[in-house]
């Protein structure tokens, strides 16, 4: 923009403000300042906050907004803005999220342009830009955002009160430029001027906001593309060219069409950055199952080919073993491994020789091994017996304590997963033994001492899928090295004794390492280089098919146990042996998470079968999470609709904190929750599910934690663990914890028993979809949960939480949430059915202000459910007015301490009035007969149960009799008939029911009267 251009610009803005500027107050709005959403954002940034790189400012801006910005747009209620909407045949994507995918993008575009030759977008820029996004769907917070032709009417005196609550005017200047600041007309331009259509009001906007547009529109077209396909199709690639006219770049995507967790998230970084390091892609956004990328328009496009794919799957292992501590922390190895207690020796995962490699496994079990046992203590009566048989005929003493017994399962495990493996497949069991001692080091004499044992003895040693000799061999270490304390110091010498020793066995020139890891993984590798092929798609290229897999379909029909995958139906290798795939027990979530079902009519459990992906993907699982409770459930968190790499870290550190050790205090989120839409309570649901021992129950772990968060993106997954008590609280509780973590986080989410998701992101269009196996819990919250009924559906759970434990008080039984659902479902006010048993239980009398609004809350959102009503005339509204009327008129008398049918007197007064004339009246006979029967209740009963209401106490300020048929008027015309259909018998099945919203309404309405006389005394007093 030229000088001139400035001075244009400066000079029309100021003919525009004195035109269109409103001498009114700014509007009534959200706080000035709010506390961060995520404390210490920066944190996650890779640059030094302090430095002057560019990379580092641009990142500060960024960290304003979170700090600043961002928490006023959750104050202002945006999270539960619907931007798109299922509505509108739109994936739903919120304000709040639709904004911040707007900023995250334009902050990762600045950053990456910076690789590139493109004019670059400078931390000035960055902040003008970031707080137009802010402000350019400003149009969908107005009501005339209806009607196209006065979508985009926006005067100025109307857009700048919400500019300065926001404080986009403060924000959009650098702290060492005041003259920075972006106008108020450049906001309006924006405003009015970002959508490239008819109805688009692109008169008399500003030179900046001219310079700003194409970037805008661009993010915008970015931010509302839920696929990475849809991220860079031609509407987007034209928005591209036109905030770059001069550059040479375009935007590419890859894509994986199967995902899984942990492992397509590392796969995800993985093809990343062979992407950029092989083809200069520069990363922008990351989807659930793919990225999308900056990337010079002259190179040639990879297309995924076989020898693409066999380079990532190289990688592939590399990455995982560098993703975890686990894999790289020889202490954390060792305590993935279990004790096959049958047959003496420890339990290895396979696919930890996949990506951790066999030397690091050597060196766990080694370091197992030499600190399993005590070698003050015994070994146990079975292997003390084994060893006096072995004593006897080698004619050697053993230690026999618990020392040699854990050694003894050690040799029995080197043994299994690593001589074995370096036999031939004609060895003998002679052979076995021979180079098991060898490989160890030890004599000859002793290996053909063990040989040589008689039948007898061999039978005892091996009977049962033992192999009993490892005694003898662990003595042969101990005599060796020493007993007690010593045995932990020589742990490298074994390594390097058995390193040699596996060298020896090899009779080719192969090495040891590779030989293990292909006997135990390499299938493995086969099938994850077969399985890129199958899922991977680069610039949307054709898939490569393998030979190396099967139809699922076709190898499924051959029998009635065909080679499919229980979790993912994907087929297996061909010629697989069945035998391997099937999960071993200590696989995380298999064993717990999605237990071997019964088939109806048979006879046994089937066991399990999983795919090589799937078994990877546990193992990565298990690495992780240390839960290993039975019948989980599933959150399959994913980005609304993309993340970036700063956001994947930010989102990540927040998923992180569910340890499965910290606690969820249900009752203080359920209040939490049903305030969410202030920031004060939105900001204290994470407490709530954080909270330290001592406070609530465990219940939400997350299952990637530690993974490092700069080697994978994509997923997260939640599993959910409470106790249960029965299907249905089960079901209720963590549909409520999936939706409540939604909401928080701002991602969307599937929940399902499956701990592999069945369906991506790209497969379902709501906010929240609740997958199949519910029955228990989908009449309260559907199937599918949008954005537009999300909070009201957190609210309505909320409520029968506060209210379900109110009902229980101290002694807290969360089967009984069972029956609360079943009164949402069979109740026409279950808000004032479940107050009701709450006050007749509390021993805080029938004050319970506390539950009223969520009695209200739950009572609406039910009537509305089940009656299909406008929110005005609603059973709740209509049985609320009502009691407002009997209150003005006739009042339960007090000193009896609000007994629920002394409360209710004048409505089932009513009912009996409508009921017990013997005859269908029309609806001036049922007035006459309602006016009355409370005429001559009050005759009867007044100053003992209810009592008449003054003229001068009154709100409406005239006669009894007049109130008395006002009320008689409303309950034939809008109980009766509206509700009852005219039919004295309907209304009688629906009495109680509506006695209990009577009976609620009657205490709110006394609640108000009260706190209406306290304020008038006050103000007597001050006066």
């Amino acid at each position: 923009m030229t000088e001139n251009d400035g001075k244009q610009t400066k000079l029309g803005e100021i003919e525009s403000e004195t035109d269109d500027v409103a001498e009114e107050e700014p509007a009534e709005g959200v706080g000035s300042f709010s506390p961060a959403f995520l404390a210490n954002p920066e944190e996650e940034f890779e640059t030094d906050p302090n430095s002057e790189t560019v990379d580092a400012k641009l990142d500060n801006v960024l960290g304003e907004y979170i700090s600043e910005v961002d928490p006023r747009l959750i104050e202002a209620g945006w999270a539960f803005l619907p931007n798109k909407s299922v509505e509108y045949g739109k994936v739903d994507q919120s304000m709040l999220n639709h904004t911040r995918n707007l900023v995250y993008f334009l902050h990762q575009l600045a950053r990456q342009i910076e690789n590139t030759d493109l004019p670059s977008i400078t931390p000035k820029k960055l902040r003008h830009l970031v707080a137009l996004a802010v402000a350019h769907d400003y149009h969908k917070l107005r009501e005339e955002d209806e009607n196209p032709n006065e979508r985009f009417d926006i005067k100025i005196k109307e857009l700048e009160p919400f500019i300065e609550e926001i404080g986009l005017d403060e924000f959009s200047s650098t702290p060492d430029d005041p003259e920075s600041e972006l106008s108020i007309r450049t906001f309006r331009s924006c405003a009015v001027d970002h959508h490239d259509t008819e109805n688009a009001n692109s008169t008399r906007v500003t030179t900046t906001w001219r310079e700003y547009r194409p970037l805008i529109r661009l993010a915008d077209s970015m931010a509302s593309s839920a696929t990475p396909e849809a991220a860079t199709n031609n509407r987007v690639q034209d928005r591209f060219r036109e905030a770059f006219p001069s550059g040479n770049f375009e935007l590419a995507y890859h894509q994986t069409d199967h995902v899984s967790g942990v492992f397509t998230n590392l796969l995800n970084k993985v093809v990343s950055e062979y992407l950029q390091e092989e083809y200069d892609y520069q990363l922008l956004t990351m989807y659930q199952d793919g990225c999308v990328y900056l990337t010079p328009a002259e190179l040639d496009q990879p297309e995924t080919d076989e020898d693409i794919v066999a380079a990532i799957t190289s990688r592939l292992g590399d990455s995982i073993g560098d993703s975890h501590p686990s894999y790289n922390d020889i202490d954390q190895l060792r305590s993935n491994f279990s004790i096959v207690g049958a047959q003496g020796l420890y339990s290895l995962n396979e696919p930890d020789f996949f990506y951790a490699g066999s030397g690091k496994m050597l060196q766990a079990v080694v370091r197992k091994g030499v600190t399993d046992g005590d070698a003050d203590a015994s070994a146990t009566d079975a292997a003390t017996e084994s060893m006096e048989l072995l004593e006897a005929e080698l004619g050697t003493k053993f230690e026999k304590t618990e020392q040699q017994y854990g050694l003894g399962r050690f040799v029995n495990t080197i043994k299994s997963w690593f001589v074995d493996p370096l036999l031939p497949s004609d060895r003998t069991a002679n052979d076995l033994i021979r180079a098991t001692v060898t490989a160890f080091g030890l004599s000859d004499e002793l290996a053909e001492d063990l040989v040589a044992l008689s039948e007898e003895t061999t039978s005892a040693l091996t009977s049962g899928g033992k192999w009993e000799y490892s005694y003898a061999i662990a003595q042969g270490l101990l005599d060796r090295h020493g007993t007690g304390p010593v045995i932990p110091t020589v742990e490298d010498e074994i390594v390097m004794t058995l390193s040699d020793g596996f060298a020896a066995l090899v009779e080719d020139d192969s090495d040891w390492q590779t030989r293990i890891q292909n006997a135990h993984a390499g299938d493995m590798a086969t099938e994850v280089q077969a399985f890129i092929g199958e899922t991977l798609r680069i610039g949307g290229g054709n898939l490569i098919l393998t030979s190396a897999t099967v139809d699922t379909y076709d190898e499924y029909v051959k029998s009635s146990r065909g080679k499919t995958c229980t979790l993912c139906s994907r087929g297996v290798a061909v010629g697989g042996n069945l035998g391997p795939m099937k999960s071993k027990q200590s696989l995380t979530t298999l064993q717990g998470g999605f237990s071997n079902r019964e088939m109806v009519g048979g006879m046994k459990r089937d066991k399990l079968l999983l795919c090589s992906i799937c078994r990877i993907e546990f193992s990565l699982r298990e690495t992780a999470a240390s839960r290993r409770d039975g019948g989980r459930l599933f959150f399959h968190l994913v980005p609304d609709y993309f993340y970036t790499p700063y956001s994947w870290r930010l989102y990540s550190r927040l998923v992180n904190r569910f340890t499965g050790e910290n606690r969820v205090r249900l009752g203080r989120l359920a209040e939490r929750v049903f305030d969410i839409d202030s920031l004060e309570e939105f900001t204290g649901v994470m407490d709530e599910l954080t909270q330290p021992e001592g406070n609530g129950r465990t219940m939400i772990e997350s299952l990637s934690q530690e993974f490092d968060r700069n080697r994978q993106f994509g997923a997260q997954t939640v599993g959910y663990f409470k106790n249960p008590d029965n299907d249905t609280e089960f079901q209720f509780f963590g549909a409520f914890l999936a939706l409540t973590v939604s909401a928080y986080t701002g991602m969307r989410v599937y929940l399902s028993s499956s701990p592999v998701p069945e369906m991506r992101s790209r497969d379902f269009p709501e906010f929240a979809k609740i997958g199949s196996g519910f029955t228990q819990v989908t009449s309260f919250y559907g199937e599918t949960v949008s954005l537009t009924s999300l909070q009201s559906e957190l609210q309505s759970a909320a409520a029968v939480v506060k209210l379900g434990y109110a009902i229980q008080g101290n002694d807290r039984n969360d089967s009984l949430f069972a029956k609360y659902l079943r009164t949402t479902r069979n109740e026409l006010l279950p808000g004032s059915y479940l107050l009701k048993r709450a006050v007749q239980t509390s021993d805080e009398g029938p004050y319970i202000p506390a539950l009223m609004r969520y009695a209200v809350a739950l009572d609406q959102r039910n009537a509305i459910r089940q009656s299909n009503s406008q929110m005005t005339d609603t059973p709740h509204n209509r049985i609320s007015t009502l009691a407002e009327l009997a209150y003005d008129a006739i009042r339960p008398a007090s000193g009896h301490g609000r007994k629920p049918h002394r409360v209710e007197r004048v409505f089932r007064e009513s009912v009996k009035a409508v009921s017990k004339t013997g005859q269908q009246l029309d609806q001036e006979d049922y007035k006459m007969c309602v006016s009355g029967r409370l005429q001559k209740m009050i005759d009867r009963q007044a100053g003992d149960a209810v009592y008449p209401v003054s003229a001068e106490e009154s709100d409406a300020g005239t006669p009894l009799q007049e109130r008395i048929e006002e009320y008689a008027a409303y309950f034939v015309d809008e109980i009766l008939y509206g509700i009852a259909n005219g039919r004295p018998s309907q209304l009688k099945r629906l009495e109680n029911n509506l006695a209990d919203g009577f009976f609620g309404a009657t205490l709110r309405a006394e609640a108000e009267y009260y706190d209406q006389k306290g304020e008038e005394k006050q103000k007597a007093n001050e006066a």
